[in-house]
């Protein structure tokens, strides 16, 4: 459109008290408009003084008197005292003028006396006072008998595809209208006509969507405040109002509860173009939301009476009631069904003590928690599991660090999305699989998650007009227009998943709640075992000082006693008597190393842990410095040691007891080689698949059988018990325990001399007194 003026952009200019950007009409101040709709004429008085401050021109058909007649008049003289003697009482009512309203005034209009309804809100330190006519037959028992119906079919209504058309049916009985629609809301309002009773001539409606902007959010809000919306006539001029001299300048009038409230010029250019002459809206409410409107048309002039809209605001209520009934109803069966689920889920972590089997083994599963889901993701501890149909892995982590980083604060437990491919462009591949997306932090830190997709669904619209905005260019403006067409308009629509539900969201928090009681189940039970371990380390330490001290004495005993007796009486026995006398002494000293070792093991898991880098090759030096005083075949050993062992990072002590144990094994055990030869070795070699540097005793003899590999690490396990060779059955089982505190591995093979033990160290990540 390209005219010389726009007639719409000047009539904005007129019903503002000050500029308006013509070019979004998103944000029209629509409470603000200075004007009120012909069917009323409309008075604001000071609640401290009733003097009239703001009055709208059209008071002379009303009130019989010019508006300069009434402004900055007592309000005693614009009325009778059955209307004035009203306003102290809803003053102090806490539901307000709602249950006055309206009250009935004869009024002298150009010698006639006129029946009106004079409707009374507060506004601030204002009361808003509209006057409109009134019909004598709507206060008749005809309207409390079709109400009384009317509630009673909605409320015994109780299928859904019946409720929407029956309720429709009803509200165009009681209201008169040609057209009554059931229109809901998505959750991006844009609307559907979900069902609509019509005159047999009108074209049907049902079915059609039309986009958010057709009723915009500055509108969407006030149907929260005013659920009754009347629009009384498109071609009737609106009444401007004025604001008295005594007034300061400011804050225009606030007319968000005036029933009479004037309506934008793009709205009633919107209903030209519709043909509709009179509309009137009733709001829909459900959880505090506007759920939808009974949208009402009627495309000749007519006027619809206070009580009349009262009875259909009633009808919205009930109907709003029974609705919030039903959806109640249908969350608490679908809530238990999950709950069951989710019970059942809870109870195998719990069985298994493992959130990834728990969460999908059994009869009820992550999987089948949702209807419409084709898969899901478990990540916990930095192990990721996925299930069903889902994204790649790579691209799934980067699709929730997008989401915590972007999307959510730290606070928020859940984020949903129906079509994440045109949120985050990485998931435009994944529409077929993936374009429903719930996803439920189990931990502050959110980095533990469980998460389900939803497959795409390929859609088609049809919409009333095609939804877009129409741009009106004229030689003084730009501002945008409402549609001009309203035939069918098909679009095919890709990418978006069934949404997910309240009760889903709900349901998948319970499930982190149940997930999170489960893992702190096992918590507690891994706390009890910690305790445990601790009172036996306690123990442990207990037992070791009695070993070392009361086992020590009787043992110190008998070897004394024996000494006395070879002393005393050794030239008196015979050959024969000596041995046994010798016996006992070998077997004290058995024992001796026994207790030894027992305390040496203990030490191990007990004592403090201090790591520092330790050069291998001079430690060894000293342990055979020593172990050679005491085993004397150690002379006809060689003993080879590779000088260039680089360092290790570990507990000097614990490194010392190692070699000492795999050192004094070796010098034990030894036999001579092929060559006739004992020998011993004690190198390193670097391993580049694990990348550990690894450290290696060997000695010459014969192989350890594969049988035996594993066992001989374990407490009192000994190859040799049937030889002479002594040995207690710990030496090893010491040296697996100092490698494991060193969070490291050994094991025994055959390479090199002939019995290999090799071992690594990975303390490098370990905090000393760990």
């Amino acid at each position: 459109m390209s005219l010389a003026s726009d007639p719409v952009a000047e009539s904005i200019r007129e019903v503002y008290p000050y500029r308006v950007d013509l070019e979004n009409c998103d944000v029209e101040p629509l409470r603000h408009i200075q004007v009120v709709q012909a069917h009323a004429c409309l008075l604001a008085v000071e609640i401290d003084s009733l003097t009239v401050r703001y009055v709208s021109e059209n008071t002379d058909r009303f009130l019989g008197k010019s508006w300069e007649e009434v402004i900055d008049t007592p309000l005693s003289t614009v009325f009778k005292p059955e209307v004035v003697g009203q306003i102290p009482l809803g003053l102090s009512r806490s539901e307000g003028f709602d249950t006055i309203n309206p009250i009935l005034s004869v009024i002298e209009v150009n010698g006639q006396s006129l029946l009106r309804n004079v409707i009374i809100h507060r506004s601030g330190k204002l009361l808003i006072l509209e006057v409109e006519a009134t019909e004598r037959d709507t206060r008749t028992t005809r309207y409390q008998q079709l109400l009384a119906r009317s509630i009673y079919r909605i409320q015994n209504t109780t299928d859904p595809v019946k409720l929407f058309p029956e309720t429709a049916m009803i509200v165009k009985q009681v209201s008169g209208y040609d057209r009554v629609m059931v229109y809901q809301f998505d959750k991006e309002y844009n609307g559907e006509v979900i069902a609509e009773a019509r005159n047999e001539d009108l074209e049907p409606y049902e079915g059609l969507r039309y986009p958010h902007t057709d009723i915009p959010k500055q509108a969407r809000e006030l149907y929260l405040t005013n659920r009754v919306r009347l629009i009384s006539g498109t071609s009737e001029k609106p009444a401007r109002i004025r604001r008295s001299r005594e007034v300061p300048q400011g804050e225009p009038l606030d007319l968000t509860h005036a029933t009479s409230r004037g309506v934008s010029p793009v709205h009633l250019e919107y209903l030209g173009y519709m043909g509709v002459d009179n509309s009137l809206s009733v709001a829909i409410i459900l959880q505090d939301k506007l759920w939808g409107l009974f949208a009402l048309h009627h495309y000749s002039p007519r006027t619809i009476d206070y009580e009349v809209r009262n009875v259909l605001l009633f009808i919205g209520q009930i109907f709003s009631g029974h609705l919030a009934l039903q959806a109640a109803n249908r969350y608490r069966e679908q809530t238990l069904t999950r709950n069951l689920a989710r019970l059942a889920i809870g109870e195998q972590i719990t069985k298994t003590r493992d959130i990834f089997e728990g969460l999908t083994s059994g009869s009820y599963s992550i999987m089948s928690m949702f209807p419409n889901t084709n898969g899901a993701a478990i990540s916990f501890e930095d192990r990721l599991q996925c299930h069903g149909k889902y994204p790649a892995c790579e691209h799934l982590g980067e699709l929730v660090t997008w989401v915590k980083d972007t999307q959510i604060t730290p606070q928020d437990l859940y984020y949903e999305n129906d079509s994440i491919g045109n949120h985050f462009p990485l998931f435009e591949q994944y529409c077929d699989t993936a374009a429903g997306f719930l996803l439920v932090f189990l931990n502050p830190a959110q980095t533990d998650w469980l998460c389900w997709f939803r497959p795409g669904l390929v859609q088609q619209i049809t919409w009333g007009g095609k939804p877009e905005k129409n741009l009106i260019v004229t030689n003084e403006t730009r501002r945008m227009g409402p549609r001009k067409s309203f035939a069918r308009y098909v679009e095919t629509v890709e990418g978006c998943a069934a949404p997910w539900s309240d009760s889903e969201i709900d349901t998948a928090l319970a499930l982190r709640t149940t997930v999170i009681n489960s893992l702190l189940q096992r918590y507690s039970e891994v706390k009890e075992i910690n305790e445990r371990l601790q009172k036996a380390y306690e123990d442990l330490e207990t037992f070791s000082y009695t070993v070392s001290h009361d086992l020590r004495a009787p043992l110190r005993a008998i070897s004394g006693y024996a000494e006395i007796m070879e002393e005393d009486y050794g030239p008196k026995l015979d050959e024969e008597a000596r041995g046994l006398l010798q016996g006992i002494q070998r077997g004290v000293d058995q024992m001796n190393n026994f207790i030894t070792d027992i305390l040496d093991l203990s030490r191990v898991g007990s004592s403090g842990f201090q790591l520092e880098r330790t050069a291998v090759a001079p430690l060894v030096r000293d342990v055979l410095l020593e172990l050679n005083l005491i085993y004397p075949r150690s002379v006809d050993i060689t003993v080879t040691i590779d000088e260039d062992m680089p360092s290790v990072v570990a507990d000097p002590r614990l490194l010392r007891q190692l070699y000492t144990n795999l050192l004094s094994n070796s010098l034990k055990y030894a036999t001579r080689g092929a060559d006739g030869k004992l020998a011993i070795r004690i190198g390193s070699y670097h391993n580049p698949t694990t990348g550990f540097q690894v450290y290696t005793v060997s000695n010459t003899g014969p192989a350890i059988p594969e049988e035996y590999r594993q066992t001989i690490f374990q407490m009192f396990s000994r190859m040799s018990s049937t030889t002479s060779t002594d040995g207690t059955g710990v030496g090893l089982a010491i040296v697996e325990r100092i490698v494991g505190r060193h969070l490291g591995k050994v094991w025994v093979d055959e390479d090199q001399l002939g019995v290999t033990f090799h071992f690594y160290l990975n303390a490098d990540n370990i905090r000393n007194d760990g």
